[in-house]
């Protein structure tokens, strides 16, 4: 379980010592290639990551006999509306936000998130030395803080998603028939003046008597043939 209050002595210690670990890594996500939203998510994700242990493994005063138990009472220690229940969901909601965010997927921040939770979880009630209580509605929780920052984080790329103008099919097809049935009559006039041009060059058009090298009459009908008739 996550400690209100006797906690608070140890968070920030542990907290500040698990960030300073994991700050190469941090510096070394920040400097990989990318858009820069992600890299600043990769480079918070490994405070926001620390802070999880930091809040819920840090020793307690509290020492438990039992071993390996761990609490199904929903209600346990005011359940998910007690104050303790709002930290436990607010605890995973930047750890999960910012790894779907760096990683682009929000089936990753879900995954971890709940993964985390069942092994601190697993953790809690395996060292009773720690003074922490496993309970199932700390599991719920942690799971219900996942979700909301995985959502939080998709509806923010949903609305800063710049929109895009996707032409249809039939738009394309129409634009396509317009623009050939408008080239077609250009074609068609510069076919019919090619033939008319050649046929005032051509020496019978003039009305003089053909000479030995002079073309054959025949060349008018081909000619003609060849622009269409």
């Amino acid at each position: 379980m996550l400690e209100t209050y006797r906690g608070i002595p140890h968070l920030l210690d542990t907290w500040l010592v698990l960030t300073g670990m994991a700050l190469p890594v941090a510096l070394s996500s920040l400097r990989r290639p990318g858009d820069l939203v992600p890299r600043l998510a990769a480079f918070c994700l490994q405070a926001a990551l620390a802070l999880v242990p930091a809040a819920t493994l840090s020793p307690t005063a509290h020492r438990l006999a039992s071993l390996g138990q761990c609490g199904t009472q929903l209600a346990t220690t005011g359940g998910l509306t007690s104050l303790q229940g709002l930290l436990n969901v607010l605890l995973f909601v930047p750890a999960a936000g910012m790894l779907a965010l760096a990683s682009g997927r929000p089936v990753d921040g879900i995954a971890a998130g709940i993964g985390l939770s069942a092994s601190v979880e697993a953790v809690q009630a395996l060292i009773p030395q720690l003074g922490r209580s496993c309970q199932v509605h700390d599991l719920i929780a942690n799971t219900l803080g996942t979700f909301a920052g995985v959502g939080l984080v998709a509806g923010l790329r949903t609305l800063t998603r710049p929109s895009r103008l996707v032409t249809g099919p039939y738009v394309v097809e129409h634009a396509a028939m317009t623009s050939a049935g408008a080239n077609r009559p250009a074609t068609a006039a510069a076919g019919s003046s090619r033939g008319r041009s050649r046929w005032r060059n051509h020496p019978t058009a003039s009305g003089r008597r053909l000479g030995p090298g002079d073309d054959t009459p025949d060349t008018y009908p081909q000619a003609v043939d060849e622009n269409g008739g």
